[in-house]
C-alpha cells in the first residue's frame, strides 16, 4: 500500500485521486496548521484535487471599539471594532496559507472565512461541499481547551463521514 500512490506510478491514478477528489484543510495559522497545508497542498497538485482552506473564529468579538484604539478612532475619524480587528486577523491566516499552497503547487485553492465553533461549522461545511477528505493539524493555537474539552481535530474526525489526516 502506498501513502501517496502518484508518487509510486500507482496505477489508480489514473483519474484525480481515485478517492480524493474535493479536499479541506482547515487552519488557524499554528505551525501544525502550516503542514497541513503542506500536506493538502501536496495532494491537491499530484492529485489534481479542490483544496479549499477554511478558518473559523471561534470568538468574533464585539461591535465596541477597544479601549486602546477610542483615541486613534478620534483622531481619524474611523471606527474600528473588535469584530474587524479579529476578521482581518483570520482574513490575514487565510491569505498566509492560500499562499503557501500554491506556492506547493495547489492548483484550485479556495478559502472561508466562518464564524462558529470550529468542529461543528468544519463538519457542515464537510456534508455542504461534498469533502472527501479533511486535513488538519493534530495541535492548533487553542491547545490548554483542547486539552480539557477535547481538540478540534478529534472532534472533526467524530463528526464527519470522510476521511481525516491529522498531521503533527
Amino acid at each position: 500500500m502506498y501513502l501517496y500512490p502518484w508518487r509510486a506510478g500507482h496505477p489508480d491514478m489514473r483519474e484525480p485521486c481515485g478517492m480524493f477528489r474535493n479536499l479541506l484543510v482547515a487552519v488557524d495559522g499554528s505551525k501544525h496548521s502550516r503542514r497541513a497545508v503542506i500536506t493538502g497542498a501536496d495532494f491537491a497538485k499530484h492529485a489534481g484535487t479542490k483544496l479549499t482552506l477554511v478558518h473559523v473564529l471561534d470568538r468574533p468579538g464585539g461591535y465596541q471599539v477597544p479601549r486602546e484604539l477610542k483615541a486613534f478612532n478620534e483622531l481619524e475619524h474611523i471606527r474600528i471594532t473588535e469584530r474587524d480587528i479579529i476578521a482581518a486577523a483570520g482574513q490575514e491566516i487565510l491569505a498566509s496559507a492560500e499562499r503557501l499552497a500554491r506556492d506547493k503547487g495547489a492548483g484550485e485553492v479556495s478559502t472561508r472565512l466562518e464564524m462558529g465553533d470550529p468542529a461543528r461549522v468544519i463538519a457542515e461545511i464537510v456534508e455542504r461541499q461534498g469533502i472527501d477528505l479533511v486535513v488538519l493539524g493534530r495541535r492548533g493555537l487553542g491547545e490548554v481547551g483542547g486539552l480539557l474539552l477535547g481538540s478540534v481535530s478529534h472532534k472533526v474526525s467524530q463528526a464527519v463521514d470522510c476521511s481525516c489526516l491529522t498531521v503533527k
